[in-house]
């Protein structure tokens, strides 16, 4: 989630964005009021293929997704991979710890 000139949140969907602020914990329309983690650990959904020891850091992708963090992308999240998960699928949820983007772009 990020915020937007008005000081509304509005779904983040792309990794060059800095104003991303937080993760949404749930799906909502616009107006309704939804829980955001702006720091911690939650869940997201992977946008593309991710293997957790190659991709370890995440940028926002589109639709409110991650992606792997590409060259000019703010890295926002890191993977927690278990011995259950060690990779993940499009549209598929895994665990982060979100930290919010950094200055130092990839």
């Amino acid at each position: 989630m990020s915020i937007d000139g008005n000081g509304k949140i509005t779904i983040t969907d792309a990794g060059t964005e800095i104003g991303c602020v937080g993760v949404a914990q749930r799906a909502c329309s616009a107006g309704e009021t939804v829980e955001v983690v702006v720091h911690g650990t939650t869940r997201v959904i992977a946008s593309g293929p991710l293997t957790f020891n190659t991709t370890p850091l995440l940028a926002a992708a589109a639709n409110g997704q991650v992606a792997a963090v590409a060259q000019s992308d703010y890295p926002v999240a890191r993977v927690l991979p278990n011995i259950n998960q060690t990779s993940a699928s499009a549209n598929e949820q895994l665990l982060v710890l979100f930290t919010g983007p950094s200055v130092v772009k990839a």
